[in-house]
């Protein structure tokens, strides 16, 4: 094979993927395939198309063809905006950070969103994490310690419990069952962090389960009457002193 043929037969192989990645595109919505989609030769070839890129050896035709496609040369900050955005609506419409991986089907965008929302917390605990990343992260109140994510998690449904129905005394039963486990425990544990503790006061929560009021309503009210009847007792002998005198 001649150097002009072999250069012939890379260009036609090299047109076959692009063409590919046009048929992909107009199937999928998709601007380039990622690696969960079912098409691994094709996911390949665009990285390859990357990294030649980056490294200036890539044809200046092929590289025109591809911008044509709006290709994207730099997936990285292309895959974070898009997650960030993602988040944002999720907040919007559900009121919180707190992405649950168990609630979603593994094939779902939302699964992704909440596996990207894991890594990006891992990430920022090993100190790999880009700084800008991590200031858009904390203006929109994103959660980088799993404990800190469950008391939110649970502060939001307890807020959500008592504007429907006026107070924090959640049963342990029914499909509340688990945040009144939670709401039990932190009255009959306490908690440790304080930022905690001052989120709960902020809402007006009752540390006191209800059992508990109720007895106490019940013992202040027998010794009050029981303050009423040595008050009243007192009375009456002074009056009655006062007769004999």
């Amino acid at each position: 094979m001649t150097s002009a043929t072999n250069k012939s037969y890379q260009e036609k192989v090299w047109l076959k993927h692009y063409n590919d990645l046009i048929a992909f595109q107009k199937a999928t919505g998709k601007d380039y395939p990622r690696s969960a989609d079912n098409s691994p030769k094709l996911y390949h070839w665009c990285k390859n198309q990357r990294r030649f890129y980056t490294k200036n050896l890539l044809a200046p035709h092929r590289a025109e063809l591809l911008n044509k496609l709006n290709f994207r040369w730099n997936t990285l900050h292309h895959s974070f905006d898009k997650r960030f955005e993602q988040l944002l609506e999720f907040k919007k419409e559900h009121g919180t950070l707190h992405v649950s991986q168990v609630k979603y089907d593994k094939d779902s965008e939302m699964h992704r969103l909440s596996r990207w929302v894991n890594d990006t917390r891992r990430k920022y605990n090993e100190n790999r994490l880009a700084m800008d990343r991590i200031i858009r992260l904390d203006k929109i109140g994103f959660v980088w310690n799993m404990e800190d994510e469950r008391f939110a998690n649970n502060l939001f449904k307890l807020k959500r419990y008592f504007k429907q129905n006026g107070h924090f005394d959640v049963p342990q039963t029914g499909r509340n069952k688990k945040l009144g486990e939670w709401v039990a425990q932190v009255r009959c544990r306490g908690l440790v962090k304080k930022h905690y503790i001052n989120a709960l006061n902020d809402i007006g929560f009752e540390w006191v389960g209800k059992k508990k009021r109720l007895q106490k309503a019940k013992s202040t009210m027998t010794n009050i009457d029981l303050k009423t009847k040595i008050l009243k007792g007192r009375i009456s002998a002074k009056k009655a002193l006062k007769k004999v005198v």
